[in-house]
């Protein structure tokens, strides 16, 4: 080996790939990128019996590494958490911090939604799919300003059509909303309040697609009572007019 080669040294356990992977990471991991870039790495050297090794951790195993991470870092107080984000996971800094990362960053305070724009907002979060008219029958104003600024920070997002007159458009929230909320799904929305359950998405499409009409089985042409029942029914013809004699 060259005198100017440094030897890396090789990683003592799965749980030391994976943080650094999340850390390296410029967004949330899914188990699956981690395992791919397990085997990636290891189709690049087949000679390297500790790369296949790591390379042949299953999904568990990857998820066991993941929350052993996550436990290390509650125990150590770091000032950083690792969660799950809408089926990734990433490091985050924890709220406490918040003030002074806020000067270090030169920040001010964080945006905030307005009162009309989160009410409008968690309309959509827990009814969608949903129109803008429903959405003003709630609020019992219109809405078109508070929808067109939910889209604009990219909060929510059209998500199809109406099959209702006038086919409106239906809209839902995106994976930003879950980022800007730091919720791993949207079921975790019942968990916020009790109070507030959010609706079945399979009833809420079921609202917005049109009824076909009920297709009814034709009456017979002849019905049959129990006084004509087995026998045979009249055909249906015209009878031809009898040839006129001659005079």
């Amino acid at each position: 080996m060259p005198a100017d080669e440094v030897k890396i040294p090789a990683p003592k356990s799965l749980q030391q790939i994976v943080g650094g992977l999340l850390f390296g990471a410029d967004h949330p991991l899914t188990v699956e990128e981690i395992r791919s870039t397990l085997k990636a790495v290891a189709a690049s050297d087949p000679a390297d019996d500790t790369l296949q090794l790591f390379a042949s951790s299953s999904p568990r195993e990857i998820r066991d590494a993941i929350l052993s991470v996550a436990k290390e870092l509650s125990r150590l107080e770091f000032g950083f958490d690792l969660i799950e984000l809408n089926g990734g996971f990433r490091f985050q800094t924890q709220p406490a911090c918040g003030r002074w990362l806020r000067c270090l960053l030169h920040q001010d305070r964080p945006n905030r939604l307005s009162r009309p724009a989160l009410e409008t907002l968690a309309i959509i979060a827990y009814r969608q799919p949903i129109s803008k008219s429903e959405m003003e029958s709630i609020r019992g104003v219109a809405v078109d300003h508070m929808v067109k600024s939910l889209m604009e920070l990219h909060l929510i997002r059209i998500v199809g059509r109406s099959d209702l007159p006038g086919h409106p458009f239906l809209y839902g929230t995106t994976a930003t909303f879950l980022n800007h909320f730091g919720l791993s799904n949207l079921k975790e929305l019942n968990e916020l309040d009790p109070t507030l359950q959010r609706a079945k998405p399979s009833e809420r499409r079921a609202i917005h697609k049109k009824e076909k009409p009920s297709e009814e089985p034709a009456e017979p042409l002849f019905a049959e009572t129990p006084e004509t029942y087995g026998q045979p029914k009249p055909e249906n013809r015209t009878e031809e007019p009898e040839n006129e004699k001659p005079a």
